[in-house]
């Protein structure tokens, strides 16, 4: 079985390793507005008072995404990053975020999530086609097996019969 799916792995690529030359819309901190608000959520007074939560707006789109801790909505303009305790890792977020959410609305369907779902749903057929390509090898190996076992009791009762 390890040398089937090793077959496997090296005959198909991932979708990922397919996408990995993908050239994201460049998103520039000149180009955005931060700003750091209060976080909210679970974590009591510390995180409603710490400013760690961070709203970006890029300014040629007027996206606008802010980073909250527990969830992420996604509305059309609207989107929410507060993941971290951490203001610098939530920006970081923010950032990573927007060159996503500008990707969509730049390329639409042909946006990098799209042709990741698209390549997902190949690869798992190729890897359907792989696992019933081997499966009907296997059965002509098994009828091969069988078909010499019987051959070999006729033959041996041939033997015994003279």
């Amino acid at each position: 079985m390890i040398l089937k799916w090793t077959v496997l792995r090296r005959t198909f690529a991932t979708p990922k390793q397919k996408l990995k030359g993908y050239k994201f819309p460049e998103v520039r901190k000149e180009d955005c507005e931060q700003k750091y608000i209060s976080g909210w959520g679970p974590g009591g007074q510390k995180v409603n008072t710490a400013q760690n939560a961070v709203q970006l707006t890029h300014l040629p789109t007027g996206t606008v995404l802010k980073v909250l801790r527990f969830f992420f909505t996604i509305s059309f303009n609207f989107h929410q990053v507060h993941e971290s305790r951490l203001l610098p890792k939530n920006i970081e977020i923010a950032f990573e975020r927007m060159k996503f959410v500008l990707d969509r609305q730049i390329n639409g369907e042909n946006c990098y999530e799209e042709q990741l779902k698209v390549r997902n749903e190949l690869c798992s057929f190729q890897i359907l086609k792989f696992q019933r390509l081997q499966h009907t090898k296997e059965e002509k190996a098994n009828k091969r097996r069988e078909q010499a076992r019987k051959e070999k009791e006729e033959y041996k009762k041939e033997i015994e019969e003279r």
